[in-house]
Order: C-alpha cells, then sequence, then structure tokens
C-alpha cells in the first residue's frame, strides 16, 4: 500500500467559538473631516481598547443608530471610510437612576 499525504488540516477561525458574536452596540461620537458629527453605536467586544478594535478594520467603521448632530438626520446604518475620521469619543453612559450625592462636586 502506497502512504498518500494527509490534506493540509483547515485553519482554525480567528476567535474561539466562546468569542463568536459577543459584541455589543456602544455609544460613540464620530468627529469628521467635514465638520460633522455623528453620535451612534459601534460594536465592539467588551472589555477591548477602541484602538484595538479600530486596529481589526479595515478602512471602513461600521455605525449603527447614527445621528448628525448638526442635521438631525437619522440613519439606520452608516458605514464610515476610515480617511474622513478625524477621532473618535467614547460615550460613557450614566446608569439608570445615578445621582450626585450633595456635597461631593468639586468646588
Amino acid at each position: 500500500m502506497i502512504a498518500r499525504a494527509a490534506p493540509p488540516a483547515p485553519s482554525a477561525p480567528p476567535s474561539t467559538p466562546a468569542l463568536v458574536g459577543n459584541r455589543r452596540p456602544q455609544p460613540h461620537r464620530i468627529h469628521l473631516s467635514t465638520g460633522r458629527v455623528l453620535e451612534g453605536n459601534l460594536y465592539r467586544s467588551p472589555g477591548t481598547r477602541l484602538a484595538d478594535h479600530l486596529a481589526t478594520l479595515k478602512g471602513f467603521l461600521s455605525v449603527t443608530d447614527a445621528v448628525c448632530r448638526e442635521s438631525g438626520d437619522r440613519f439606520h446604518h452608516a458605514v464610515l471610510n476610515l480617511d474622513h475620521v478625524l477621532f473618535i469619543e467614547e460615550v460613557v453612559a450614566e446608569p439608570a437612576g445615578a445621582t450626585v450625592a450633595p456635597g461631593t462636586l468639586p468646588r
């Protein structure tokens, strides 16, 4: 019997099955080179840095539920060319019912 080479094993997916589908919408403010500002959600894995997420993109940024602050236009889904993005702010959402105790603000 003649031995034959085994076919190469399929390459492993870039992530483990436990990490597939764990991205969550996180609010961000995107400043564009045209002077416009969009507020919308970027889908990122919890606990990842924004810089790490941007490094994985192929030149385009997907934003959902976007609102243009200047015109008030709403977009269910927008794809932005990263060449037109000046900077991105992470918007921290306040927990529901959060209040500041009197006397705790700096003077």
